[in-house]
């Protein structure tokens, strides 16, 4: 059985799929991630389990992606590439807490970010979903799919 570090097949995966946003995205039109963005944030306690994680990220249909809040504030976001790396560590979800398993580093992006911009966070960051802020507050998540579905479109 081969082992594949999870972590670099991230980095090689994200790096194929996001090199085509970045080259898409060199034409076109202008627009601010708040044209495309899904509105509404999805929170989990960081003291939760990455199994109560799973079940409302895929509920919400958000893709996997949760903000983690502590007293209030934003602490990181876990995704579902959070669990399967749980799950690929042969960890159980139900005894892993969000804490232990969530990115705290987290790269955002504001409302009125061009949305070619948005896309070289991405690329540049090795990242699927940026959280949206405005006005100091996250209003909302941008994903790769996102940026490619309106990519998509345009050229309809």
């Amino acid at each position: 059985m081969i082992n594949i570090n999870l972590f670099i097949l991230k980095k090689v995966f994200n790096y194929k799929i996001l090199y085509r946003i970045k080259l898409i995205s060199n034409h076109g039109d202008m627009m601010n991630v708040k044209e495309i963005m899904i509105e509404g944030v999805e929170t989990i306690g960081e003291d939760e389990t990455l199994d109560t994680a799973l079940k409302k990220s895929t509920e919400e249909g958000e893709g996997g992606s949760l903000i983690v809040e502590k007293n209030g504030e934003v602490v990181g976001i876990v995704t579902t590439w959070d669990v399967l790396e749980a799950i690929s560590s042969k960890n159980k979800l139900n005894n892993t807490k969000v804490h232990d398993a969530m990115e705290t580093h987290l790269v955002t992006v504001h409302t009125d970010t061009p949305i070619e911009e948005a896309a070289k966070e991405m690329v540049d960051h090795g990242i699927w979903r940026l959280p949206v802020e405005e006005a100091g507050q996250i209003v909302g998540i941008i994903s790769a799919t996102d940026i490619l579905l309106n990519e998509i479109r345009s050229m309809m």
